[in-house]
């Protein structure tokens, strides 16, 4: 979860503490400049309330604390305030808006997953795609879209990329995937339990395994070789479309298709330059 949303989820806190919370809320810039000592003040607080509130908050105090605010609030891009994830816009907005919001909230969402991303072991993921003679994706919903476009990236520079669309295929599929090979997994909720029959058939056949899930840990991550968490996005139930999932799963999508590119740059562009002139 986003420090932002933890900060305004009051029901959690006590009465000093979603005072604190508001004042942060409502001056969140100035609060990332502030000593420990300024905003005790301005919340007619103490330094070790404020320690104990940044430490409900999920961070080691208040230094770590105005580091998280600070990498949120660059995700913004001059805009004012967060964009909600699940309901980007209000009810009376014009067009102007509407879409200025929509356009914002990929921005936001493509600051906040560069933020929380492991660059090793993005270049690992990548390296484990090069080397493997085959590569079978999975993915189901919006995440089946993602599969097919990254199966194309893929095609382009010729590298061996499987994919079933038809989702009740795919897991008999993982019963002949070939054991030289690595399967690519897409489940930003991994609830379904199509997806953990998946994981759990290529486990058992030790078949490597990369997840691209959401935030939280769920019981796909113990069937996988290496996970990668994007951002807190949007919430299962209220979320008006996935929006901010997809951009986010998009991006590493795309950051992990450049560094296979890069492995064989030259060779690379000879085919994309090839495939383009195809008739």
């Amino acid at each position: 979860m986003l420090l932002f949303n933890r900060i305004k989820n009051l029901s959690t806190l006590s009465d000093t503490e979603q005072k604190i919370s508001h004042y942060i809320l409502e001056h969140a810039n100035s609060v990332t400049t502030m000593s420990i000592q300024e905003l005790a003040e301005k919340t007619y607080t103490s330094p070790a309330t404020i320690t104990r509130y940044c430490r409900k908050m999920d961070t080691e105090g208040f230094s770590d604390f105005k580091v998280q605010l600070a990498k949120e609030l660059n995700a913004h891009h001059g805009i004012e305030g967060r964009i909600r994830d699940d309901l980007p816009f209000k009810k009376n907005q014009t067009t102007t808006e509407i879409i200025d919001s929509i356009l914002n909230l990929s921005y936001q969402s493509m600051q906040d997953t560069y933020n929380s991303l492991n660059f090793q072991q993005l270049n690992q993921i990548a390296r484990m795609i090069y080397e493997a003679p085959h590569l079978y994706l999975y993915g189901s919903g919006q995440s089946l879209i993602l599969c097919e476009d990254f199966q194309y990236k893929l095609f382009r520079i010729e590298k061996d990329c499987n994919f079933e669309s038809n989702v009740g295929f795919q897991f008999m599929k993982t019963h002949t995937q070939p054991e030289d090979s690595i399967a690519l997994v897409i489940s930003y909720y991994g609830t379904g339990i199509n997806n953990l029959r998946i994981m759990a058939s290529l486990k058992e056949r030790n078949i490597p395994i990369i997840l691209i899930t959401g935030p939280n840990t769920n019981p796909l991550c113990d069937y996988a070789t290496e996970v990668v968490h994007v951002a807190p996005q949007e919430e299962l139930i209220t979320k008006m479309a996935s929006f901010s999932s997809r951009t986010a799963i998009q991006l590493v999508l795309d950051f992990i298709y450049a560094l296979v590119f890069s492995f064989e740059y030259e060779d690379n562009q000879e085919r994309i330059e090839s495939s383009t002139l195809l008739p």
